[in-house]
């Protein structure tokens, strides 16, 4: 029981550490290549409100290059770390340093999610012609309440 205890807290401090080192690491961005040219570009607000990542607007247009703004005065620990797998997008953001911009190449509703995956959310990207898909990505496993009655592993940190 005492080995089991060990691991498990070893595998803890690993992932901290891991995410730790993620958010403290600068200004990490990668994402799909953005057309060439003055293609408009839709602009969503970032926050995070009870613990989750709130998208204003929630849908976006499929094939439209996404500007997202992160409003870093509700954003606190981890949930800096940003992390949209489905577009290859991630962004460790920082006050001056806000933005994050991605191309939603497919439809469907769309995790969001810290780096440490405490912190969730989703959004829609809506066909060509409007309508609303049927495919939504699995949800992401369960993990840390970060945010909500008193927070988890890794939260509130000053990053």
């Amino acid at each position: 029981m005492g080995n089991k205890i060990t691991i498990i807290g070893i595998i803890v401090l690993i992932a901290l550490i891991a995410g730790f080192v993620f958010v403290k690491s600068g200004s990490v961005e990668t994402t799909n290549n953005l057309p060439a040219g003055n293609q408009e570009a839709q602009v969503v607000k970032l926050s995070v409100e009870n613990g989750q990542y709130v998208l204003s607007p929630s849908q976006l247009e499929k094939g439209v290059p996404v500007i997202l703004e992160a409003d870093v005065s509700t954003m606190s620990g981890c949930s800096k770390a940003v992390v949209i797998s489905a577009f290859n997008a991630r962004k460790n953001f920082k006050e001056g340093d806000n933005t994050l911009e991605f191309m939603p190449d497919k439809a469907g509703t769309f995790n969001i999610a810290c780096a440490m995956n405490m912190y969730k959310g989703t959004f829609t990207v809506l066909e060509s012609d409007g309508t609303k898909p049927s495919y939504v990505e699995q949800k992401l496993p369960a993990g840390s309440s970060c945010g909500v009655a008193g927070g988890g592993c890794g939260c509130g940190g000053g990053v």
